[in-house]
């Protein structure tokens, strides 16, 4: 299913999703879906906008019963349409301004499977800033991409 790859700093996470990879990734660009399905645990969406081109912005915003955990901030590097997406990934803590800001990056690299499945890997590396600068969320990247990616399973269930 997933486990840490290489060093602490970059996670690797392998998932058959039942879904085709156009589906799949509509669910990563897609404001209605991403709100579905990027929240790990009981977070919830707050805010998500999404500008799909190279050098355009994605932001999600959640809470937790009411009260706001952060954020994640990023910047498009590459889109293949239907194969694979890059983008820097910040992790945004409630004051910023204090230095809750760790950047990152995000590989999403879908491959078609027969029966109409997608083979989904999201490497997630760069994580030395937000291991050293807030460990207990560096603690849960894995779990909370395991998570979240079971939610998008969920929401591309159906037609």
């Amino acid at each position: 299913m997933s486990e840490p790859s290489g060093p602490l700093d970059t996670v690797c996470i392998e998932r058959m999703i039942r879904a085709r990879p156009q589906r799949v990734f509509r669910a990563f660009l897609d404001p209605d879906l991403i709100r579905q399905w990027m929240a790990p645990g009981d977070l919830l969406i707050d805010a998500v906008s999404v500008d799909p081109r190279i050098g355009g912005k994605i932001f999600v915003s959640h809470s937790l019963r009411g009260v706001s955990t952060g954020s994640f901030q990023g910047e498009f590097v590459k889109i293949v349409p239907y194969r694979e997406l890059v983008y820097r990934w910040a992790f945004v803590g409630t004051e910023p301004e204090k230095g809750e800001y760790f950047d990152s990056l995000v590989t999403v690299t879908l491959r078609p499977v027969a029966g109409g499945k997608s083979r989904v890997t999201v490497v997630h590396e760069k994580l030395e800033e937000l291991r050293r600068g807030a460990p207990e969320i560096h603690a849960q990247v894995t779990w909370g991409w395991n998570n979240a990616l079971d939610k998008l399973e969920k929401a591309l269930e159906g037609p």
